[in-house]
């Protein structure tokens, strides 16, 4: 039984799994730490895993139509409308169902992304790939990339401190208002996910990726765990050939696949491919 397959059907069956447990609890009036629930949910685990692991052909109806995207969208669409629903009522009268929406959701997400992998393998399994080639960015990138994290690290250590320690004393009437009291919910929230990337940028800057270019986009591996995902060519800003770096630019503000140009054995001949799909652009501040 190949690994991918095994890890394929452990996760969906999990998924799976808690979804049918989270059902036989709201049937029930129960919690999930009751045996009868607990059951439910580890059973259909190993039905939908094992059929999953052991019938890769599986997940090809659901990859190739979109599933696990849809369910992305319904566990995000259902969540915020349960928020929104309880949003006058405080924190002690949420939604019974937005926990089970929460923890489902992150336990699908673990499903979505190998799901995604196999996307991958089911519409670009059967294509000849234009150019392949495998690396990371220049070292002065790295040198850059780990300045801006150290500034923006810097920038949200500072913004606590004067947003709620200084304006206060000088703008008193602030924290009366409805937009004060949603601002300090939502900066711990802001303040961890930006010192939370500006450490992981710091720490690895140098992520070396592997990119395949076929006639419908562009498929995207990560090195250290091999998971794959599709870039498609509307998605595609551009192309960047310099003297120290090859780069493929998106349309989402500094997000670009680097790779230093000392990789390339041909550097002209997949600039020449890229042309085809996309054109070339000036540089940015990265």
């Amino acid at each position: 039984m190949p690994s991918f397959d095994f890890k394929l059907g452990l996760s969906v069956g999990s998924y799976v799994g808690l979804l049918v447990a989270f059902a036989s609890a709201l049937l029930r009036d129960t919690g999930l730490s009751e045996p009868p629930v607990q059951a439910a949910g580890v059973l259909t685990c190993l039905l939908v895993g094992g059929a999953f692991a052991r019938r890769p052909s599986l997940a090809e109806p659901v990859v190739r139509y979109h599933v696990p995207s849809v369910t992305l969208a319904v566990h995000v669409g259902g969540l915020l409308a349960l928020l929104a629903l309880d949003a006058g009522n405080g924190p002690e009268a949420a939604h019974p169902l937005v926990f089970p929406f929460i923890l489902s959701a992150l336990a699908g997400v673990v499903a979505f992304v190998l799901l995604r992998d196999r996307h991958v393998q089911t519409v670009f399994g059967g294509e000849t790939a234009r150019v392949s080639w495998f690396g990371g960015p220049h070292p002065r990138t790295v040198r850059r990339m780990r300045i801006v994290a150290v500034l923006a690290a810097v920038m949200v250590i500072a913004f606590p401190l004067v947003i709620f320690t200084l304006l206060p004393h000088r703008l008193g009437w602030l924290e009366s208002t409805r937009a004060w009291g949603l601002l300090a919910e939502v900066a711990p929230s802001i303040i961890g996910g930006v010192l939370g990337a500006s450490i992981g940028t710091f720490l690895m800057p140098d992520r070396d990726r592997r990119l395949t270019v076929y006639d419908d986009g562009i498929v995207v591996q990560n090195g250290r765990s091999g998971l794959r995902s599709t870039l498609s060519w509307w998605y595609v800003r551009g192309y960047e050939l310099t003297d120290r770096e090859f780069v493929v630019h998106t349309w989402f503000p500094l997000q670009a696949y680097r790779f230093d140009r000392a990789h390339f054995e041909q550097p002209d001949r997949v600039a020449g491919i890229l042309d085809e799909y996309a054109p070339a652009v000036d540089a940015t501040l990265l």
